[in-house]
């Protein structure tokens, strides 16, 4: 009986050593994971973060943008506004006087600076007021589809009265209307808006990830999908987006043209093309997925 009563006294005081060199070690952290939850437009949401999950199909829109804007840009006064290794072709051709455009350097020159400082102004108010990323705000990254949308609109409104800022007239055009617009410096004035957002587009396309959907250009796009090794596979998933911008920006540059050829001309581009952009925002705002974050406690 003695021998029992030593052994759990024994035992007793080992538990109680052990329980004091314990106490010592600081406690792990229990990690509780929580989601923040809330209504539609509760705070949480609407300045939250989002997945970038529908960024290609936004980004697609874009290329549609990209093929009305800058067809009616060029067949009107000879510029490009995203497509911008042609406008440094025009450029360097203008300096010979080649181009058929009297003012071609001042148009090349004003809406490549556009796109610079459009692009410029994407990715520094991104670092700075967003420095977790774009997608770290739902907000955010909606308006910046909305701002571009906003500029084309901006655009379409000075091309609607009529001999405000010159352009081709709706329906077929003579070639002594075109060279009447080419040769009026203010073909200028509508340039900054629009290369501006195309300057703002490929930026937004940096900030979601999308390297492979350059939105306003398709050099890279064909040299990509020739060089993927998987060019013929049954799932690929870049290659669809490139095909994708590929057969958009030419949609866009069709109707465009079809467009313009009729009686809304050139501003019912322009409105068209703004308006996407702001449904794009829209949609983007509403159905970009919330990002779950996982906070320890």
């Amino acid at each position: 009986m003695t021998e029992v009563t030593d052994r759990a006294e024994r035992d007793v005081q080992r538990t109680l050593e052990e329980g004091d060199r314990g106490s010592d070690s600081p406690e792990k952290p229990v990690e509780v994971q929580t989601r923040h939850r809330g209504g539609f437009f509760c705070h949480n949401r609407i300045f939250g973060p989002v997945t970038n999950d529908y960024g290609d199909l936004a980004l697609l829109a874009c290329s549609l943008v990209t093929g009305m804007v800058d067809a009616a840009s060029f067949a009107n006064w000879s510029v490009f506004c995203g497509m911008q290794t042609g406008n440094t072709v025009i450029l360097g051709l203008s300096t010979a006087t080649l181009p058929t455009n009297p003012h071609a350097w001042e148009s090349t020159l004003v809406s490549i600076a556009s796109y610079l400082v459009g692009a410029f102004f994407t990715f520094r108010i991104t670092f700075w007021f967003v420095p977790a990323g774009a997608l770290s705000n739902r907000f955010y990254i909606s308006l910046l589809f909305l701002l571009q949308g906003l500029l084309i609109i901006l655009a379409a409104g000075l091309a609607t009265p009529q001999d405000l800022i010159p352009h081709n007239p709706p329906g077929e055009t003579s070639e002594a209307i075109i060279h009447r617009v080419i040769s009026n410096v203010r073909i200028v004035s509508l340039l900054p808006p629009l290369a501006f957002q195309s300057g703002m587009q490929i930026a937004v396309s940096r900030l979601l990830g999308f390297n492979e959907l350059p939105v306003n250009v398709l050099t890279s796009t064909y040299c990509d999908l020739m060089g993927d090794p998987k060019l013929l596979a049954v799932h690929n998933v870049k290659r669809n987006r490139r095909f994708a911008s590929a057969v958009l920006l030419l949609a866009g540059a069709i109707i465009s043209g079809w467009l313009m050829r009729s009686s809304g001309g050139l501003y019912s581009v322009l409105y068209l093309a703004g308006g996407i952009k702001v449904l794009t925002a829209v949609l983007v705002f509403l159905f970009f997925k919330r990002k779950v974050v996982d906070d320890a406690k």
